[in-house]
C-alpha cells in the first residue's frame, strides 16, 4: 500500500472536522476459512510454521509469494536445525505449493522446499522473523532483501542481518551484523513516504535485562530505528508501550507499521503475560512518529476455544495484500503459548491462516436510520473526480462541497447531490448538473457527508 495523499481513511480521526451523530466503527477481517490455510506436514517443519515471515503478491502475474519460518526445534538436536526458512506459492491464498527447491539437505534429501538455514555463517546459528523487501528498481542480483535477527548460541550474541536474492529463493549471506543490543521479535519496512527504512523491534539492551541474574524488571514496548540505506540507523526512537489503562502485565511483542492513505496503519500485537494470550490491535498515527491507540480491543482476535489459533494471532510482516476489491492477511495462529517460565507449552503448535476484508476499510463512521453527519477538514482537489469507500445498499449517502470558510459551493449543495445507495469501494459522487470538481484546483474545500443507514470507510480525489 504506497503512501497516497489523494486517499483519505476515515479510520483516521484528524481527517474529520465535526461529527454528528455517526460512530467510527472498526471492521475487523473474516477468516476466510476456519481452519489453517498451511500447515505443518513436511519433517523439516516440525509441529510449527510461523507466518513470522514475509506474504507478497506479484503485481505482473498475481502469484502469491510466502516466506515462513519452519520452527523444529529438537531436544539435542544440533543446530542450525532448528529454525528454517521455508518459500510457498499460490493463486488464491487458500491453496499453497511448497515447492521442492533442492537448496538444502534435511535429512540426506534435497526434495524441500527451504530456502535459507544458518549454514556457512560462522557462529550465528538461529534465525527469527525473515522479513522480505522486494525493490523493482534494485539491481537484478538484489532485487530481494531478506533482513533477519540472528543469534549465535551460546554465547547470547545477537544482531540482524540483510541477504541478497536475485529470485527470493537462492539467497547470499553477508556478515556484516547491525543493531547488536535489540531483538528478536522485529519487523523491517520502507516508507515511500520519507524514503527510509524503518525496523521496529523491542527495546534495546531488554535482552540483557532478561539474561541478567537475578533478572531485572524490564517489558517488551515498541522502538524504532530508521536507515537510508539499511546500513546506516539511527538512535531508537520509543513509539509505544503499556499505560495505565492497559492490565498489570501486558506487554506489547511488536509493531509492524505501514503507510495507509495518507497516514500510517500499524498492527500492534497485544500481550498479556498473565493468561499468556496475544491478539493484533490496530494503530493509526498521522506523520509516523506519534501512535494512537483508538479501540484497544482484538482487530484479529483469537479463535474459539479448542481451535488452533486459541492462544495468539498475529498478521503476517506485510501490508495486507490488495486483490481487486478485497484485502487479504495471512495471519499466524497458536495452541500453545510462548514457552513461558511458570508452564513451559512444548512442542509449540503453530500453523498460518488467512483473514479478508475489504479494501482499504479499516474503519467507518456509521450513521443510523435517524441519520449523521460530518465535515471533513479542508483539502485541496488534485483531481476531479470524488470518490467513496462506502456501504449504503439499505440507506443512503449524499456529499456537499464547502468552502474552506464558508458554505456550499453552488451545483455542489446535498439537494444537487445525486443519492448513493449502493456497497461499493470506489462509488463515484456526482450532482444533478456536474460530476467534477476541477475548477475547485487551487481552492481548499471540505466536505459535508449526510447519511443515513451507511457507513463511509474513505473518501479519494483523483
Amino acid at each position: 500500500m504506497p503512501h497516497d495523499q489523494s486517499l483519505h481513511l476515515l479510520c483516521h480521526p484528524w481527517e474529520v472536522q465535526t461529527a454528528v451523530h455517526v460512530r467510527r466503527t472498526w471492521n475487523r477481517p473474516a477468516r476466510v476459512q476456519m481452519d489453517p490455510v498451511l500447515a505443518p506436514t513436511e519433517p523439516w517443519e516440525g509441529g510449527s510454521v510461523i507466518v513470522w515471515g514475509t506474504a507478497h503478491r506479484d503485481p505482473a502475474s498475481g502469484q502469491l509469494q510466502l516466506w515462513y519460518e519452519a520452527w523444529n526445534p529438537g531436544r539435542g538436536r544440533a543446530v542450525p536445525l532448528d529454525t528454517l526458512v521455508c518459500y510457498a506459492t499460490s493463486r488464491d491464498g487458500v491453496t499453497w505449493d511448497k515447492p521442492d527447491l533442492g537448496i538444502y539437505a534435511w535429512n540426506g534429501s534435497r526434495a524441500n522446499n527451504i530456502c535459507w538455514m544458518m549454514r556457512g555463517t560462522g557462529p550465528w546459528n538461529y534465525l527469527d522473523s525473515p522479513r522480505v523487501l522486494i525493490d523493482p528498481a534494485a539491481p537484478a542480483a538484489r532485487r530481494y532483501r531478506m533482513v533477519i535477527y540472528a543469534r549465535a548460541r551460546p554465547s547470547r550474541r545477537h544482531a540482524f542481518f540483510v541477504l541478497t536474492s536475485a529470485d527470493g529463493v537462492h539467497w547470499t549471506w553477508r556478515d556484516e551484523p547491525f543493531l547488536t543490543e535489540s531483538g528478536d521479535r522485529f519487523h523491517c519496512i520502507y516508507d515511500d513516504r520519507r524514503g527510509e527504512y524503518w525496523l521496529t523491534s523491542r527495546r534495546a539492551h531488554l535482552s540483557r535485562d532478561y539474561a541478567a541474574q537475578p533478572r531485572r524488571l524490564g517489558i517488551r514496548s515498541i522502538a524504532r530505528w530508521r536507515s537510508p540505506n539499511l546500513r546506516d540507523w539511527s538512535a531508537p526512537d520509543q513509539l509505544l508501550q503499556p499505560d495505565d489503562a492497559d492490565p498489570p502485565d501486558a506487554e506489547f511483542y511488536s509493531m509492524y507499521p505501514m503507510t495507509a492513505g495518507a497516514g500510517y496503519l500499524g498492527y500492534l500485537e497485544f500481550y498479556d503475560r498473565f493468561v499468556e494470550r496475544l491478539h493484533t490491535e490496530l494503530v493509526v498515527s498521522r506523520g509516523g512518529d506519534a501512535w494512537q491507540r483508538l479501540e484497544r480491543t482484538p482487530w484479529l482476535d483469537r479463535g474459539t476455544e479448542g481451535a488452533w489459533d486459541d492462544m495468539w494471532v498475529f498478521p503476517s510482516s506485510n501490508d495486507p495484500l490488495v486483490v481487486g476489491d478485497r484485502m487479504l492477511a495471512p495471519f499466524g495462529g497458536r495452541s500453545t503459548a510462548h514457552s513461558g517460565r511458570r508452564q513451559p507449552m512444548y512442542p509449540p503448535r503453530c500453523s498460518i491462516g488467512l483473514a479478508a476484508f475489504g479494501r482499504d476499510r479499516w474503519a467507518a463512521l456509521t450513521a443510523g436510520q435517524d441519520g449523521g453527519e460530518f465535515v471533513t477538514e479542508p483539502i485541496e482537489p488534485t483531481g476531479g473526480r470524488l470518490w467513496l469507500n462506502l456501504d449504503a445498499e439499505f440507506g443512503e449517502v449524499r456529499v456537499a462541497v464547502l468552502g474552506e470558510f464558508d458554505g456550499p459551493i453552488e451545483g455542489l449543495t446535498h439537494d444537487d447531490a445525486l443519492p448513493l445507495t449502493h456497497d461499493a469501494v470506489d462509488a463515484r459522487v456526482r450532482w444533478r448538473t456536474r460530476d467534477t470538481l476541477a475548477d475547485l484546483r487551487g481552492r481548499r474545500v471540505r466536505l459535508h457527508v449526510k447519511a443515513a443507514r451507511a457507513s463511509v470507510y474513505a473518501f479519494r480525489l483523483d
